[in-house]
């Protein structure tokens, strides 16, 4: 077993085993469910060398069910969505040197779980720091790659109350702790490869009103990542199509941005 998958696979299962214990504290205790819908526009952005590679525009959307309550005098919340959108795609083929117009299909899934604790300032005025990690898988079917990354996230939340009004917002810090994307190479005649993009630090933020069991928001979500070391790959026949310069591949420095409008309901 290669040393990054052992590693990837400890995150994984350190991140599924909070997860658990987090679901096992919901489930004994009281606390609000909510389900929601989001409606985005989203941005994914490649760069070599300073100037765009590959990027992908378009609408996402995303449902998902989350739970606040309480464990051990620490605010829990825990949330489970899964997400997609068909995207436009302006890229490039592997050479840099072929312009390609095309679309592409996002599908995934995020789980996230945080602690945070409540400093009331007034009756109707607290702030919460907290920090959370989560999970996020998504597949891009234009370029055959999967991608996995476990996170982390530090910020601070703020409830108001004006009337029968709850004003809310929360931002803060997002880094993922490891990423990994697996690539098919197939329909240009080469081996798959698994890169290992590195880390950079992004935002997140939401802001939103709440009456009664609904919320509305907007939401914005931000992932950044380095570019990769150079992996190696194989020829596996002559099919034409892109060139792997010296049987090296990589990703590129990459970033994505989702601005979303969300509607929830809590009971």
């Amino acid at each position: 077993m290669k040393t990054s998958d052992s590693r990837f696979r400890s995150l994984l299962l350190a991140v599924v085993v909070l997860l658990l214990l987090a679901g096992a504290s919901a489930a004994a205790q009281a606390g609000e469910v909510s389900v929601y819908l989001k409606s985005g526009y989203f941005t994914w952005d490649e760069k070599l060398n300073g100037a765009s590679f590959v990027k992908e525009t378009g609408a996402l959307f995303g449902a998902g069910v989350a739970h606040k309550g309480e464990v051990g005098g620490l605010n829990l919340a825990e949330l489970a969505e899964v997400w997609g959108g068909s995207l436009n795609y302006d890229g490039h083929d592997l050479t840099n040197t072929t312009k390609i117009e095309s679309d592409t299909s996002y599908l995934g899934t995020r789980e996230e779980v945080s602690l945070g604790f409540r400093l009331p300032v007034t009756s109707s005025l607290s702030f919460e720091p907290f920090v959370g990690v989560g999970h996020k898988f998504w597949i891009r079917t234009r370029s055959g790659e999967d991608w996995n990354s476990i996170y982390t996230k530090l910020g601070v939340g703020s409830e108001v109350g004006v009337g029968a009004h709850t004003v809310f917002a929360k931002a803060g810090l997002l880094l993922p702790l490891y990423t990994r994307n697996h690539v098919s190479l197939a329909s240009a005649g080469y081996s798959d490869v698994v890169t290992e993009p590195k880390s950079l630090p992004s935002a997140f933020a939401e802001a939103g009103v709440k009456r009664g069991a609904f919320a509305l928001s907007v939401e914005y979500e931000g992932m950044r990542f380095g570019e990769s070391d150079k992996v190696p790959t194989t020829r596996l026949s002559a099919i034409p199509g892109a060139v792997v310069q010296n049987n090296q591949a990589f990703q590129p420095d990459s970033e994505a941005h989702l601005f979303s409008l969300k509607l929830a309901y809590s009971f």
